[in-house]
């Protein structure tokens, strides 16, 4: 799998366009300085923003040291609240797993919502 849409150009095609597209490269200047000072004041709004911040790291090491137990704890939650988790292996796996769902629905068509996973397991 190339990582390429279908209809999409490949990466070095699309960036030398994307280069020469002044208008992008305005936009996304100023979306940049619009997020790199939302940023810087937020953080002056903390005196302990570094100490925050590495709280968080050190919660995220944690959890995903502990991962196992977490996705378990997690399973076990969503089934209580009458959810189904199905677990797979690798992609191949996840994207049967979501193909046999959809047809036992008797559906063609199915509405996702914003999610990098599908992207990743190439659904």
């Amino acid at each position: 799998m190339s990582g390429t849409f279908v209809g999409m150009p490949a990466f070095p095609e699309a960036a030398h366009e994307a280069v020469a597209d002044r208008t992008l490269r305005a936009n996304l200047r100023h979306a940049t300085h619009t997020i790199r000072d939302k940023r810087a004041k937020a953080v002056a709004e903390l005196d302990d923003w570094a100490e925050l911040r590495e709280a968080g790291k050190q919660i995220k090491d944690h959890t995903l040291r502990h991962l196992d137990a977490y996705l378990v704890q997690l399973e076990a939650a969503v089934t209580a609240a009458g959810g189904t988790v199905h677990w797979a292996t690798d992609a191949d796996e996840a994207n049967r797993i979501v193909t046999d769902l959809v047809r036992a629905t008797g559906e063609r068509e199915v509405v996702k919502v914003k999610s990098m996973a599908t992207q990743e397991i190439g659904l």
